[in-house]
């Protein structure tokens, strides 16, 4: 768990700086565009390593790192939340804070595989702010998460 954490909020900062120099540039046109496309793929990066650093603290089963993102992200913040009773954080993310997430994520895989020029988005500040509004949402759902994580785990066996 600790190793996790120390992983989360070393990439927390420095995503959190990320966002700050990019909003700086917002004047710049060309900076502003490369360093929203560094944000945005930093984003789905942390989580990506959040999904990867719970599995191995407590994984869902049959998990396997070659399940799609939205498989994984599911499965392991259902597992983590169940585990830990804290089911509504999770279910009150997946109803009305996903969908962002969602979206962000078919912006970040055109950007990583792009077929088309126009998949490298040309962004304004209102994608910034969606952006920004997506990560601050993921941001709370893992402080709600780990906010008395080691509380009342149910069904964990901590000597595995």
């Amino acid at each position: 768990m600790h190793s996790y954490q120390q992983r989360h909020i070393s990439i927390r900062e420095d995503y959190e700086l990320l966002l700050e120099i990019t909003t700086s540039y917002e004047k710049d046109y060309a900076k502003f565009n490369s360093l929203y496309r560094a944000s945005l793929k930093g984003f789905l990066s942390l989580i990506e390593s959040d999904i990867y650093g719970l599995n191995q603290i407590d994984p869902y089963e049959g998990y396997t790192d070659k399940h799609s993102f939205e498989h994984k992200f599911k499965r392991t913040f259902k597992k983590i939340c169940n585990t830990w009773n804290k089911e509504e954080i999770i279910s009150k993310y997946l109803d009305s804070k996903y969908a962002n997430l969602k979206n962000l994520k078919k912006k970040r895989d055109k950007l990583i595989h792009p077929k088309e020029t126009s998949d490298l988005i040309n962004v304004n500040l209102n994608q910034l702010e969606t952006l920004k509004l997506g990560f601050q949402d993921y941001t709370n759902l893992i402080d709600s998460i780990m906010n008395g994580f080691f509380i009342s785990p149910k069904n964990f066996n901590f000597f595995t």
